[in-house]
């Protein structure tokens, strides 16, 4: 009977050692969350969530555009064209991994992505009035002032 009183009496202090630690994680989420809160709202500094948000959307934009470009033919799919495409594509994709693992270096392929972009919106502004191509430019331009703003930030 003792035996049994004294592990009752273990698990409760094992339940309350265990509320109280949940306690204390809670508290400093609740802290993590809100700084970090402040800081996404900040509307002149883009966060990483966002600019990697970005990059993904200009991914499949120009990813869809480089698929409607090669159905197209034509000025469409002539090969400085697609690979400025595939380019955009790429760097976005290394920009949003750069992103989302908060790596070091996320201010380097930032830079690298915002150059690219800028070079695949001026090719896709080239042809006129397609609504497939302005949709990619703008895309484009989006993550290019995204990008330049995160590549700025140190």
């Amino acid at each position: 009977m003792a035996y049994f009183i004294k592990e009752i009496v273990v698990k409760k202090i094992v339940v309350l050692f265990m509320l109280i630690l949940g306690c204390f994680a809670f508290s400093s989420n609740t802290s993590i969350s809100a700084q970090t809160g402040t800081n996404t709202q900040n509307a002149t500094m883009p966060s990483m969530e966002s600019c990697e948000a970005v990059c993904r959307k200009c991914q499949k934009v120009c990813e869809k555009t480089l698929a409607y470009c090669r159905k197209k033919g034509g000025k469409h799919a002539e090969n400085k064209h697609l690979d400025t495409l595939r380019d955009c594509i790429a760097a976005c994709k290394m920009s949003a991994e750069f992103l989302s693992r908060n790596s070091a270096n996320h201010a380097k392929s930032c830079g690298f992505c915002a150059d690219i972009c800028k070079l695949c919106a001026e090719s896709c502004e080239s042809f006129g009035d397609d609504k497939q191509m302005k949709d990619c430019a703008a895309e484009c331009r989006k993550c290019v002032e995204s990008c330049e703003k995160m590549s700025n930030m140190k």
